[in-house]
């Protein structure tokens, strides 16, 4: 059993489950192609566990990114609730940072605090991104499971022009 293959997405979009993005210009083609790739794999092996539970194809491909949709969006939605409280991590992650690349100077006074800012920030964003994508799967799980998947996506050519 297959999804879409990520051979066939374009190197100028990419495709978390429900989500369609295009390619930010920092990210190579590539690149863009290996988080398909990615995304692709967790699909089709969400899919296909969903079929050995008894879902038929179809229904299996729809959770399946439904699912993943929803917790990339979820995860979106905790890191920015996260922002205004993880400031305070990374401003202890400068602090201890500074600190500890005090005998590494000058360098360890640049490299160090950054460092220590990124990780103080991850520290305290982390578990708003792991809630928020759990919650987005679960979301995920019910709207794939409630509504059944389309046959096919519309696209732009598909999209009735308002006259």
């Amino acid at each position: 059993m297959t999804t879409q293959p990520a051979l066939d997405i374009p190197d100028s979009s990419i495709h978390i489950g429900t989500l369609q993005f295009d390619r930010p210009f920092f990210l190579t083609p590539e690149q863009t192609q290996q988080i398909n790739t990615a995304t692709t794999g967790t699909e089709t092996a969400l899919a296909q566990s969903l079929e050995a539970a008894g879902l038929d194809h179809a229904h299996a491909t729809g959770v399946a990114k439904a699912v993943l949709g929803d917790a990339a969006i979820g995860a979106s939605i905790g890191s920015v609730l996260a922002s205004p409280i993880a400031w305070t991590g990374a401003l202890v992650g400068v602090v201890s940072g500074a600190i500890a690349g005090l005998p590494f100077a000058p360098i360890g006074l640049v490299i160090v605090p950054v460092v220590g800012a990124a990780i103080g920030y991850a520290m305290v964003a982390a578990p708003f991104i792991a809630l928020g994508a759990g919650v987005g799967a679960a979301v995920g799980v019910a709207d794939g499971l409630l509504n059944p998947a389309p046959t096919t996506q519309p696209g732009p050519a598909d999209a009735t022009q308002p006259s």
